[in-house]
């Protein structure tokens, strides 16, 4: 199972690969399930970094957060928002491209992808420009995962049917 989304820029990402590729290890099985894919590793790739790890440890892979995660008042730090800011630079390479999602049954999952990848985004802007906690931007990315989750489902219940 993937790692993307540790930071939450992903969030889904998991349950996305799963759903759109099918079988573990058969390769994927429509455009759309390639750029998660491809996007999912970059991401993988850039949260593997020693850099990030300080982010990690302030905001772990969504399921990983304890209470603690979720009630932290503080705010990032100077050097966090930093950071921060160089990740968001950093995976921005990373982002699904559109031009994989022309395929009419998978565009409500390809909106859902794309919707939850700029909301992200905004939240390390916020979290970056000081102006969140730490655990407000973690019960938002979880909200972020939760609903991306549910879209993602009923995306992939419309298409089976």
């Amino acid at each position: 199972m993937t790692r993307a989304g540790q930071l939450g820029l992903s969030a889904g990402v998991a349950l996305m690969v799963a759903a759109l590729t099918g079988c573990a290890g058969s390769p994927p099985s429509s455009p759309l399930a390639a750029e998660v894919v491809q996007s999912s590793a970059c991401v993988d790739s850039i949260e593997d970094q020693p850099a990030y790890a300080q982010l990690r440890l302030k905001s772990p892979a969504l399921g990983e957060m304890s209470s603690t995660h979720l009630a932290d008042t503080s705010k990032p730090t100077l050097e966090e928002q930093a950071l921060a800011k160089e990740y968001l630079a950093a995976v921005s390479a990373c982002e699904p491209k559109p031009q994989s999602m022309l395929n009419p049954r998978e565009q409500a999952a390809g909106r859902a992808i794309l919707t939850t990848w700029h909301e992200q985004e905004q939240l390390y802007i916020a979290l970056a420009s000081g102006r969140l906690t730490w655990g407000q931007f973690n019960r938002m990315t979880e909200a972020l995962g939760r609903r991306m989750d549910r879209q993602l489902r009923t995306a992939m219940a419309a298409t089976a049917s």
